[in-house]
């Protein structure tokens, strides 16, 4: 009799394990599948002009690099550099990035920032020995993901945009452009290149800026924090230094 029952209940128990396990699937397929529309990203979305290639980093200051890399480094961050910057900020104004690279500007209650800033001067480069003077138009190459800034002469100019600063110094060094906007230091050890004798053209404080959410809140806290032990720990080490060479001079 137990027999019996147990075998016409053993089909019952089959259909109802298969039913169940239809239904975990249905509910998965549906948890995976993303409504049209919705855009799913994890990790803080973060924006810049510049595009960080090795080479830009070589050209960067102590402080500058050292900006950069704690940003990079900082988890849950989804970075997207190379934006032109008209898009750059179109993208942050619509809340696809929650945070970009740009300058330094009030606090508002929507918008929460870094404490740490880093500075560019953006100058001119030229042929060593060439005089600018007798031109008829000055060919000014820029970086085409950077609005076009104010230079100090009095020819008409023609603008070049460049998708590299390397595809300028080299556009300059072959006479194709006349001179290049680059941030200061950028050429300091080409033999072919120099600082033309103008002021800066544009000098930027850029620091960190955020929609003011809990995840960016949590992100500026954790950069922050490392810039602050990466700046105890180098004045530590000039600290060490300066006691090292003061107890060697009094031995």
């Amino acid at each position: 009799m137990l027999t019996s029952v147990s075998v016409c209940q053993r089909p019952a128990l089959i259909a109802l394990v298969l039913v169940a396990m239809m239904a975990l699937s249905v509910k998965t397929s549906f948890a995976d599948e993303t409504p049209a529309g919705v855009q799913v990203v994890q990790g803080v979305r973060v924006g810049n002009v510049a595009r960080i290639t090795d080479e830009f980093r070589s050209r960067l200051s102590d402080v500058q690099l050292k900006f950069y890399d704690t940003l990079m480094s900082t988890s849950d961050i989804v970075f997207s550099d190379g934006l032109p910057y008209g898009r750059l900020v179109e993208l942050y104004e619509r809340k696809e990035l929650d945070c970009v690279i740009d300058q330094t500007h009030l606090p508002t209650p929507e918008t929460i920032f870094s404490s740490h800033d880093i500075r560019f001067e953006m100058v001119i480069f030229g042929r060593r020995g060439d005089n600018l003077f007798d031109r008829n138009i000055v060919t000014v190459g820029y970086l085409a993901t950077l609005p076009q800034f104010p230079v100090p002469f009095v020819q008409p100019v023609e603008w070049y945009g460049l998708r590299t600063i390397q595809q300028g110094a080299e556009l300059v060094k072959v006479g194709r452009i006349d001179v290049l906007i680059a941030h200061e230091g950028m050429f300091r050890d080409d033999p072919l290149l120099e600082t033309m004798p103008f002021p800066p053209v544009r000098v930027v404080e850029l620091t960190l800026q955020c929609h003011d959410t809990p995840a960016t809140r949590d992100f500026l806290t954790a950069f922050d924090r490392q810039m602050d032990l990466i700046g105890e720990r180098s004045d530590q080490s000039i600290k060490i230094k300066e006691l090292s060479a003061v107890m060697y001079l009094t031995n």
